[in-house]
This record gives C-alpha cells, sequence and structure tokens, in this order.
C-alpha cells in the first residue's frame, strides 16, 4: 500500500498544487516518525523500515536510451546464483525484513540479458514456496523489460518458472518512430512481435501474472493517449494497466530537453522515500540505497560478507538518513542534485 501511493504520489501529481504540497506534508512526517522510531531512539528493533528490494541480475543493458544515465564503460557484471540465494535467505528467514511489499527485478541493466535467468527465477520460486509452505506473505515479484530479448523461449521460461507476480515492459515515445528514437538500439517491429506474443501466451495459459507497460513521454506532450500512434496505443491495450510519465533526471545526472530539472537551491522537504524504505542488490552482491543511482554511488555494504540487516543498518545509510532528518541532503553526494523524488 504504501509503494502503491508513494508511486501515485511522484508520478501522477502535478508539483505546486496544493495536494501536492499535503501529501509531501504527510510524507515528511512519516519519515520523521520512521526516523526517530527506527534509527534515533531505536524503540522498534523487531522490523525495519525496508518495504521494497530491487535485483539488478546485469549491470548492462543492449539499449543506449537518450534519457538514461547508466554508464556503459563500467565493469559488465553477472549475479551469480549464490548472491541471490543468500538474499532471499536473508529477505525469507529474517522476520525483521517481513513488511518488504514488493520486489523489482530490475535496475540499470536489461533483466533477460542474464543467460542463466531461468535458475534464478528457480531460486525465487523456491523461497516463494517456502513462505507459503510457512504461512508467510511472499513480497510481489515484478520483472521489468525493455522487451527486445523477450524471444518466444523467454516468453515461455518466465511464464512457466511460477517466479513473476507481474509483468513490466518499457514503451516510450507515442509512437513507434519516436520509440526507436528515444530506445536507441530497438527496433519496434521486433518490441512489438515480442510483447504481443508474450500477453497472447499469457492469456492463452490463464496465469495469473498481471501486464503494465511504463512509457516515458517527451515533456511537451501531455500525459493522454489521443495524440498518439494508433499502433502505439494498441500496444498500451494488450496489457492490464500503464502508466505515461515525462523523464526524470536519475539524481540530477542527466539534463531533460538540454535543461537541468534540478535546483539546487530549492529547499528540500524532509526525508526521502526512496533512502527510507529501498535496498537494491546489485549483481557482484553490493547494496545500494536508491533505484535512481544507476552507478552504484550510494553502496552500503556487501551482501556476501554481511547480513541484509547488517547493510541496513550500516552506519553510512543511518548518516545520510541523519542528514535529511535535519535537511542537509546538500551534504550528500548521491543526493545533492537530486529532485525526482
Amino acid at each position: 500500500m504504501l509503494i502503491a501511493t508513494r508511486d501515485f504520489f511522484v508520478r501522477h501529481l502535478k508539483k505546486g498544487t496544493f495536494l501536492w504540497k499535503v501529501l509531501e506534508f504527510l510524507q515528511g512526517m512519516l519519515f520523521v516518525k520512521n526516523y526517530l522510531f527506527y534509527y534515533k531512539w531505536n524503540l522498534i528493533k523487531n522490523s525495519t523500515t525496508t518495504k521494497e528490494v530491487n535485483i539488478e541480475f546485469v549491470s548492462y543493458c543492449n539499449l543506449r536510451c537518450s534519457f538514461c544515465s547508466l554508464d556503459h564503460e563500467k565493469p559488465k557484471t553477472r549475479m551469480t546464483p549464490a548472491i541471490l540465494e543468500n538474499l532471499m535467505n536473508n529477505l525469507v528467514n529474517d522476520e525483521r525484513f517481513k513488511k518488504v511489499e514488493v520486489i523489482h527485478l530490475h535496475s540499470g541493466g536489461e533483466t533477460l540479458l542474464h543467460p542463466e535467468i531461468g535458475v534464478l527465477l528457480a531460486i525465487i520460486k523456491k523461497y516463494k514456496d517456502l513462505s507459503k509452505n510457512k504461512n508467510q506473505r511472499f513480497p510481489t515479484v515484478n520483472l521489468l523489460t525493455n522487451g527486445t530479448p523477450l524471444l518466444e523461449a523467454k516468453t515461455n521460461e518466465i511464464i512457466e518458472s511460477g517466479a513473476v507476480d507481474v509483468m513490466r515492459f518499457s514503451m516510450d515515445g507515442g509512437s513507434p518512430e519516436r520509440f526507436e528514437s528515444m530506445r536507441i538500439r530497438a527496433k519496434w517491429d521486433v518490441f512489438y512481435k515480442n510483447i504481443s506474443y508474450f500477453c497472447e501466451e499469457n492469456k492463452k495459459r490463464n496465469t495469473n501474472i498481471k501486464t503494465h507497460i511504463i512509457s516515458v513521454i517527451d515533456p511537451i506532450n501531455p500525459l493522454k493517449t489521443n495524440w498518439m500512434n494508433s499502433q502505439f496505443v494498441e500496444v498500451l491495450n494488450m496489457v492490464d494497466t500503464y502508466e505515461l510519465r515525462h523523464p526524470h533526471s536519475w539524481a540530477g545526472e542527466v539534463d531533460i530537453e538540454g535543461k537541468s530539472s534540478n535546483s539546487q537551491n530549492k529547499p528540500h522537504k524532509i526525508g526521502c522515500g526512496l533512502l527510507m524504505h529501498q535496498l537494491v542488490l546489485l549483481p557482484n552482491g553490493d547494496v545500494n540505497v536508491c533505484c535512481a543511482d544507476l552507478n552504484s554511488k550510494g553502496v552500503v555494504g556487501n551482501i556476501q560478507n554481511q547480513s541484509l540487516f547488517d547493510i541496513y543498518n550500516s552506519p553510512t545509510r543511518k548518516k545520510w538518513l541523519k542528514l535529511f532528518f535535519q535537511r542537509k541532503k546538500n551534504e550528500i553526494d548521491l543526493c545533492k542534485n537530486c529532485e525526482t523524488f
């Protein structure tokens, strides 16, 4: 519920409106409450504030999207089954992470490029079943892909794994032509064929996998479909739900329309929902604190030599939370240029 509320708040309400300011105030007060109870006063010890965990299977992507901040020169790394097993064991068997609501199978890299994705999904399914046998709620599993590597064999592997609850596709632009110019190296015909096949197979097999499209639209266009290409709208209507967004600046690393969307002089609200409620597992076992940080500036530990709770409770993360509480986010290199969340 918290994740859905935050997503609506961030992506659908116009900044500066009365409702925006009210919700921003309430989110700030929630941050204050959590900071005081969990961190400063240490009153809650049997739980954490973590609500969502992102898992990046590979560090690289086959596309070069014009609005993405991913550094394509960084080392190409793939997650091993042992690293994923370690994380899942922490999540399922440590009661302090019982409030985790969702697992996102994505970060900067393209999830489906992992050559052993079937093995990784089988590990998730194993812990999903383990939780069920313990009458324990398991987080909703979302897999996000750009759709271009989603060949028929991958579709069958995902559907048959039983690990994924929501399949999410990135489809930007509003037309096939703008899609290809925004998502450099992507071909519309390939994407259209792959998504069509997945939706058809998903429906034919009567699975419980929900489908969703995230579509980034140029800031000059409204977040509506009435101006879009008919085939683009056809794909939007293939899935259960979709959301239209304008691009953001990835914590200040990308300029939008040639101008930065950030203002370092703007007074910042109290707190950050991502820093408070999110952890991101990277392919080498590093754990980051923010899904907008595609280039690993916010690493606070490594799952291979620390427990997930020790990483969550790391001095660096607690220091950053304290600075947000004091409205001093400009002292955090990762966060000082960010107005995204």
